[in-house]
């Protein structure tokens, strides 16, 4: 936190807001942080909002993007944005439970059967109730929730062809609740890290293994510390554009609408390349580690939503139920 406190010191001179102009008047610079490296998906995707939006308010709306940590954790990017000391930032639903427990329905551990299912999900009338539930709570406004790819196993020493080879596993999570949640019923010793640590946590056996995208893994160059590809595809953690609230309220209705229209488009951009970087960055990965074909019906049965106390509100339960209504 230390680390996003400095950096947005410094940056705060760069914001500019000019209260009494008409909006063509107007200038506004907000700043955006994310965590993957610069030429992930990720940062492209915030590449083209910056763009859009640019473009949709006539140079009046600048978003400098800020990619690998620059600003901080993502945990701490979501507190930032929570205490309006962080404008804008991409930041993962996972996240967000620390905050409002029940929009940990998002990332259960194999809700999502494929692109098209997820993209139902997130279109639907539960994910803009989470996403009002989160605004409510938090003073946090998501502007859109956008796919990632489906996530896998990568281990240092050790095959994962059933859920029975998890246990005992020190396995790098995310430093979110649902991932610590769903790896404990996996059997593993979740293991929660920020992204930026992970590389020398394996690398010194502080963590023997770690959960993500192919795509992440790669652009991190976690091949070189890691042996094992264990194809499980056991979760999609959808991301988020966010914004504080506090930071959204300085525009004027019709730049408010330019931030929302560019994050859709955004997001259906951050689909199509998500999809096709997923493919690359297996294929790349099919010749540095060894691939592993899983037991899936072995991970699945280890699955007990009842039991993952984040969502076991009625709230929660109601939630889980309307998702699994979307086919």
């Amino acid at each position: 936190m230390k680390k996003l406190t400095t950096a947005l010191a410094s940056l705060a001179v760069l914001g500019l807001f000019c209260g009494g102009a008409s909006a063509a008047d107007q200038k506004f610079t907000f700043n955006l942080s994310h965590q993957m490296a610069p030429d992930h998906t990720l940062n492209q995707v915030a590449l083209k909002f910056s763009d859009l939006v640019k473009e949709r308010t006539g140079g009046n709306v600048t978003i400098k993007v800020f990619p690998a940590g620059a600003l901080g954790a993502e945990k701490d990017n979501a507190a930032g944005l929570k205490s309006g000391m962080l404008d804008m930032g991409i930041v993962a639903i996972e996240q967000y439970p620390s905050f409002v427990p029940e929009s940990a329905v998002l990332v259960l551990p194999y809700l999502y059967t494929d692109y098209d299912h997820l993209s139902r999900v997130l279109d639907s009338d539960v994910a803009k109730d989470i996403q009002k539930m989160i605004l409510d709570k938090t003073g946090i406004r998501v502007l859109t929730i956008m796919p990632m790819a489906f996530r896998q196993m990568f281990t240092v020493d050790k095959e994962i062809k059933t859920a029975a080879d998890l246990k005992g596993v020190k396995m790098r999570v995310p430093e979110s609740p649902i991932y610590v949640a769903a790896f404990k019923q996996f059997g593993a010793v979740p293991t929660p890290l920020a992204w930026g640590e992970v590389y020398a946590a394996l690398q010194t056996g502080v963590a023997k293994g770690v959960e993500n995208t192919p795509e992440a893994v790669l652009t991190a160059s976690l091949q070189e510390v890691t042996k094992y590809m264990n194809m499980s595809n056991h979760l999609e953690g959808p991301t988020t554009i966010s914004m504080s609230d506090a930071a959204f309220k300085k525009l004027p209705p019709e730049y408010q609408a330019a931030l929302l229209a560019a994050a859709a488009e955004a997001e259906k951009f951050d689909l199509q390349l998500t999809v096709a970087r997923d493919q690359e960055a297996r294929e790349k990965l099919k010749t540095k580690l060894i691939v592993v074909q899983p037991d899936i019906a072995s991970f699945k049965s280890a699955i007990r939503y009842d039991q993952i106390d984040l969502v076991s509100s009625d709230k929660g339960k109601e939630l889980i139920a309307r998702l699994l209504a979307i086919h």
